[in-house]
């Protein structure tokens, strides 16, 4: 089966949608179909099309033990691929998005228009978040299904009324839709038909953890309630402070603590006790790597964003900096109710896999 995938970014971009996409495609591909993700050139330097995410399956690898040439949601890096079996990629095509709002998308109409071929080939097409880029092809293609996973906008607040109208639009006019969070449905005001998480593919059994080391995983920016967390690594004195992340608050990241830039955190998951997370798919990777997670929020919508989801009760949360210190003060001291959090949060992250999220998608699709 041929499907088209449509992201504002993909490779080598470095972020939760970009990582969903990946890790979808990826298992799709494996599953024997053919997959397309048109993007964004993001770079200029870029390639307008490109091979990509070469899966190479050995039969003498046991337990699904593959390795692929790719660059990971959290990794900063490709990955070693091991030799032999046969190939299977991921297809990417870009294109210049001017940024100018009314002639950016008058450029990408334009460009699927000249590329119409990759609409009319597709059996699926299944778009995230960018449904504007879809709307006239819509009207051509009247009987052609098309899906829509909307992964919000949470940092921004109150949510821009064109974002509201945009995803009102792409929930009315797809014939399937998946929100990642709760949240979404209700500041939208959408309805879905799966509301889904994310996942992790790394579950690490009990082992060593520093006690003294907190991690941060995320974006350096300041739409994400930042300031609270700075605030908080300020106060804790006697504590190792990683950040693996980047963005506009970087310099003062360095205040806090060593800052490592986008690189893969699974060492640091494996050593942290402590980790500060922001988006979902950083929470997941920390509840799977058995480390104990906060959470700031700054406004209702991040609130919610956080406190509707089936992992709240694994995670600690707080709109003040002194709450949450506090609340690190409390659970430093008090070992069992921190490893009750913990060992509930694994346990529930471990039915939280790729293989299931890529079920969701059949699911939406209506293949059994």
């Amino acid at each position: 089966m041929k499907i088209l995938f449509f992201s504002r970014l993909f490779y080598p971009h470095v972020g939760g949608i970009e990582t969903h996409l990946e890790e979808i495609s990826k298992r799709l591909i494996k599953s024997g179909h053919k997959v397309t993700i048109v993007t964004t050139k993001h770079d200029e330097s870029l390639p307008d099309s490109e091979i990509y995410n070469s899966i190479q399956e050995n039969p003498a690898l046991q337990g699904g033990d593959e390795l692929n040439a790719d660059m990971s949601s959290s990794l900063g890096k490709p990955r070693l691929l091991r030799r032999g079996g046969r190939h299977k990629k991921i297809v990417i095509r870009r294109f210049i998005q001017p940024e100018v709002k009314i002639y950016g998308i008058l450029k990408t109409w334009l460009w699927f228009y000249k590329n119409i071929s990759l609409i009319k080939e597709s059996e699926i097409i299944h778009i995230h978040d960018v449904f504007i880029w879809y709307w006239p092809f819509r009207i051509l293609f009247p009987k052609k299904k098309v899906y829509t996973t909307f992964h919000g906008r949470w940092g921004k607040y109150p949510i821009p009324l064109k974002d509201i109208i945009q995803k009102r639009i792409g929930a009315r006019f797809s014939d399937g839709v998946m929100t990642i969070g709760e949240y979404i449905n209700k500041y939208y005001g959408i309805r879905s038909d799966i509301v889904t998480y994310g996942a992790a593919n790394r579950f690490r059994p009990k082992a060593g953890k520093d006690p003294k080391l907190v991690l941060y995983v995320g974006r350096l920016d300041r739409d994400i309630a930042l300031s609270l967390i700075f605030e908080v690594f300020k106060q804790i004195k006697g504590y190792e402070k990683e950040f693996c992340g980047d963005g506009e608050l970087k310099k003062e990241a360095y205040l806090y603590g060593n800052v490592n830039g986008f690189v893969d955190p699974e060492p640091f998951y494996k050593k942290a006790k402590y980790c500060f997370a922001s988006g979902y798919l950083t929470i997941l990777e920390a509840l799977a790597h058995r480390c104990l997670v906060f959470v700031a929020y700054a406004n209702p919508l991040q609130k919610d964003y956080y406190t509707t989801t089936p992992f709240k009760n694994f995670i600690i949360s707080s709109s003040s900096s002194q709450d949450l210190l506090a609340k690190f003060k409390y659970f430093s001291k008090h070992h069992n109710a921190a490893q009750k959090k913990i060992e509930g949060g694994y346990k529930w992250v471990k039915d939280q896999t790729w293989e299931k999220m890529v079920n969701n998608y059949y699911k939406l699709w209506g293949i059994s």
